[in-house]
């Protein structure tokens, strides 16, 4: 069947969570420990990018790794500290707007389905100017389930007017973004821009820029 839309997850899809994460635990380190030697503070950084795994845990876990590990206390607010701040330095990868806008302009519709609370993931969504140019955006905090469950994959399609199997869906996390598109019968997109992924299933697309979808999506 045709494709007609084209979703996205946000975190590391459309958005730079590494280069917004790493600056908003810089942030933290330097207003925790201002006077620390570069290295050190760069150290600690790293230390909490690894420890964050790509967002899949609480900041509390972090915080305790760090403090076991490296002996600093990014504060007993982190928790709290960590969506407001990290909202605040949300960027888009480069490629994203024109990617989308060319996307548009051949005529698909495109739209957002991110995991997530309803204030911080909007808010990150509305900081890049996305809620501009998005034709559906699903947050799962405004709803009752969130991916992988195909409800909300569903859910999204039936916002844009659409077929699952006439949407493909772009996403970082194998387990909820590619599993999840796969459960609802859309076409499953599997970006990763850190380098390449082994996967066994001939039917999964993998690419690295969302640039990449230009060429499969002449429209």
């Amino acid at each position: 069947m045709t494709i007609k839309a084209i979703l996205f997850d946000f975190d590391d899809t459309l958005g730079n969570r590494e280069e917004y994460s790493h600056r908003t635990y810089a942030q933290r380190v330097e207003e925790i420990m201002p006077d620390a030697d570069p290295w050190l503070k760069e150290t600690v950084i790293q230390m909490a990018l690894i420890y964050d795994q790509h967002g899949d845990v609480p900041k509390k876990y972090v915080r305790e790794r760090l403090i076991k590990m490296q002996g600093v206390d990014l504060g007993e607010d982190f928790p709290d500290y960590w969506p407001e701040h990290q909202c605040e330095n949300v960027v888009l990868y480069e490629d994203a707007m024109p990617t989308i806008e060319e996307l548009k302009r051949r005529g698909y519709l495109v739209g957002i389905l991110s995991n997530g609370d309803s204030y911080g993931q909007h808010r990150k969504i509305d900081k890049c100017g996305l809620d501009k140019v998005m034709d559906a955006i699903t947050v799962s905090g405004d709803t009752d389930t969130h991916k992988p469950d195909p409800k909300i994959f569903i859910m999204t399609a039936d916002k844009l007017g659409v077929k699952p199997e006439e949407c493909a869906f772009v996403g970082d996390m194998f387990s909820r973004d590619v599993y999840g598109a796969h459960l609802a019968g859309m076409m499953p997109i599997w970006i990763w821009p850190h380098g390449d992924r082994d996967c066994r299933l001939p039917e999964v697309t993998q690419i690295h820029r969302l640039a990449e979808l230009l060429d499969l999506f002449k429209g």
